[in-house]
């Protein structure tokens, strides 16, 4: 199967093209920093001359705070942009799988939230993401597949779990936020779920995340803990729990965006990796000996 990535040279990117070239796909990366995914051009050129059966889109606008101050910038990637894929991909006759987001909802929800489940985001970034879930499926239909996750964590990038065990090491006391609730996900599984999603040739919207829930000074905890384990000198740090409120920042989060995982159960035939195992792989790709 000829697939092409948008999208490489991010954490997920990068655990999605390690395993495509793995299980030997046909496999293109387009380079980000030689092709502008908002001109339309440039990724016509592309996809026309590659011909892919599947494009795989990772590439996202993901600054939430700054989105508020820059949402040209944040509409251009994550709306205009997906709108351009899916109208070459339509063109070319491919079918395309997007990355979303949790964010679409506006958090207020009390259990975990289905596919079905109404939209209603409440920043700039969960904004544009949604409305590019909605050009991709209206110039596509089923032949475009939205794959909603959240908390993404992965050995390359800026993440959660690479900031925490930098601010381990750098101070003896740090502040968590304890009211938001959501479920961390590792890219390595998440890459692996979309190839085996991309091979059955699904469509439609579909929850992709890590199986359990935790609020991020839960997470932040068990980083802690997992990582003392496996350290000659633990890191000596007192981890506080803080309200949103508290923490102040320019875009608002949902409280509440835990997602229903139900749909890819089924579809895979497998349920997603627990959030804690998830932890685990991310610490031992950095070399820590994690039983």
């Amino acid at each position: 199967m000829k697939l092409l990535l948008f999208g490489s040279s991010g954490q997920l990117g990068n655990d999605l093209r390690i395993r495509a070239e793995a299980l030997n796909f046909d496999f293109f990366a387009s380079v980000q920093n030689e092709l502008d995914i908002r001109d339309r051009s440039q990724v016509f050129g592309l996809i026309k001359k590659i011909k892919p059966e599947v494009i795989v889109n990772a590439a996202a606008y993901t600054n939430v705070d700054l989105a508020e101050t820059q949402p040209a910038e944040c509409f251009a990637v994550n709306r205009d942009a997906v709108g351009i894929m899916s109208e070459a991909a339509k063109e070319v006759g491919a079918r395309l799988a997007h990355i979303s987001t949790d964010y679409v909802f506006d958090g207020t929800s009390e259990k975990a939230l289905k596919e079905t489940d109404p939209t209603n985001p409440i920043n700039v970034y969960g904004k544009s993401k949604l409305e590019g879930e909605n050009l991709a499926l209206d110039m596509l239909g089923d032949r475009a597949l939205i794959l909603r996750t959240a908390w993404l964590h992965g050995s390359r990038g800026s993440n959660f779990v690479q900031t925490m065990l930098r601010l381990f090491r750098e101070k003896p006391e740090i502040k968590v936020v304890n009211d938001q609730w959501g479920s961390p996900t590792w890219t390595g599984w998440l890459a692996e779920a979309i190839l085996d999603l991309v091979r059955l040739d699904c469509g439609g919207v579909m929850h992709a995340v890590g199986a359990g829930t935790a609020t991020w000074f839960e997470v932040a905890k068990y980083i802690l803990e997992t990582a003392n384990k496996n350290l000659d000198e633990e890191f000596e740090v007192n981890i506080l729990p803080q309200t949103t409120a508290e923490c102040a920042r320019p875009a608002k989060r949902p409280r509440y965006s835990v997602l229903d995982t139900g749909l890819i159960s089924k579809t895979l035939g497998r349920e997603p990796q627990p959030w804690k195992d998830g932890i685990k792989c991310h610490l031992k790709e950095l070399g820590f000996n994690v039983e």
